[in-house]
């Protein structure tokens, strides 16, 4: 049965649910794999080390004989937080901690995720990062700085700055750090945003960051930008661990 089950749902997404038959708790999940999110339900080790999970608890306690299990329905990728939100709503499930699908709220995160959000949000001061922080100038460096930087000699003579790269100088300038929320309006004004979703056993994916440009999701990470770009396109999983997603 277990193998049937796994190979009905090969190369499937959708929305499952786990029914006690004893105390008729339920549990709502989504998966862009549903096939290799059943192995693992299925193996009981791998169950085991997932003990903080309430399903996963529940499996061990009561047993898969007194489990049923039910295909709710199948739908793309990009609906499933939707359709799992649908049914959640509809059906309660007690064995759901969180209540809202694909959220984060309640959710643990990992040592390594988190150290990798504070780092993300940290930034770093223009002056800190000039090999030049801290020198002083001659006079006849400064008056080769300012040839170097009007008119013709100037890279960017004759071209018009975007509002993002405006903002920014003008920040750099000041010697301030850009805060995320100016650099996130700017971005949506431009219309890019990518977002990384990380999978989580027990409900999917989850948010755990939204980011202004695919450069910076891809400095979170400590990946290439083309890594990043490939992954939005393709909407397969990185290392089997994150989602990427991308509005424009």
């Amino acid at each position: 049965m277990r193998k049937l089950i796994i190979k009905d749902n090969k190369d499937k997404s959708g929305i499952y649910k786990w029914t006690n038959k004893i105390t008729k708790d339920i549990y709502i999940g989504q998966s862009i794999s549903l096939a290799k999110r059943f192995i693992r339900y299925f193996n009981l080790s791998y169950l085991k080390n997932r003990e903080t999970l309430v399903i996963s608890r529940a499996l061990i306690k009561y047993g898969y004989s007194n489990f049923s299990l039910e295909i709710l329905e199948y739908c793309d990728i990009a609906n499933l937080t939707e359709r799992e939100q649908y049914y959640m709503d509809k059906l309660n499930p007690r064995y759901n901690t969180l209540k809202i699908a694909g959220s984060s709220s309640g959710h643990k995160l990992s040592e390594e995720t988190k150290t990798k959000i504070s780092k993300s949000l940290k930034g770093v001061y223009i002056q800190e990062k000039s090999a030049l922080y801290g020198r002083t100038h001659t006079e006849e460096t400064k008056a080769l700085m300012s040839s170097n930087n009007s008119n013709e000699n100037n890279p960017f003579f004759g071209k018009t700055h975007s509002l993002e790269t405006k903002e920014l100088m003008r920040q750099k300038a000041l010697g301030r750090k850009h805060s995320e929320e100016t650099l996130l309006k700017m971005s949506t004004s431009r219309g890019h945003l990518v977002y990384i979703h990380e999978k989580c056993d027990s409900e999917g994916f989850k948010l755990i960051g939204s980011f202004v440009s695919i450069r910076k999701a891809a400095k979170f990470l400590d990946i290439s930008a083309n890594t990043v770009r490939l992954y939005i396109n393709s909407g397969e999983i990185f290392k089997d661990r994150y989602k990427f997603t991308g509005e424009r």
